[in-house]
């Protein structure tokens, strides 16, 4: 059994291959990425949502989504969220009780700093 959300929201998974970036490097090509969505996924914060200080002002947040399982998301990716970009931090994991063996989905860390 897998958890469903019937109130959650659309997340899109944002897959880009590597291009040269004209001084003999490889980068991801975030302007050709392939894009998935996946329907019915639960977004919330994840403990920071702050200002950084310093030479600049710029705004980090944190957030955790819980999507379907074994959705095809990986670390190299991005999820665009309420039509913002999130890169992915560390490698999604399928979530399962030790309890009662009900797959929860996938977790997947993300954040995004502004500024």
């Amino acid at each position: 059994m897998t958890i469903t959300f019937p109130y959650g929201e659309t997340v899109t998974v944002l897959r880009a291959g590597l291009a040269p970036d004209g001084y003999d490097n490889q980068v991801r090509d975030w302007p050709n990425a392939t894009s998935t969505p996946y329907p019915g996924c639960a977004v919330a914060q994840n403990g920071r949502d702050e200002s950084l200080t310093g030479d600049r002002n710029a705004i980090a947040s944190d957030l955790i989504v819980f999507m379907p399982s074994a959705a095809d998301v990986v670390a190299t990716d991005r999820l665009e969220i309420r039509s913002r970009a999130y890169e992915v931090v560390g490698e999604p994991f399928d979530w399962v009780s030790p309890f009662s063996g009900t797959a929860f989905g996938t977790v997947v860390y993300c954040n995004r700093v502004e500024g």
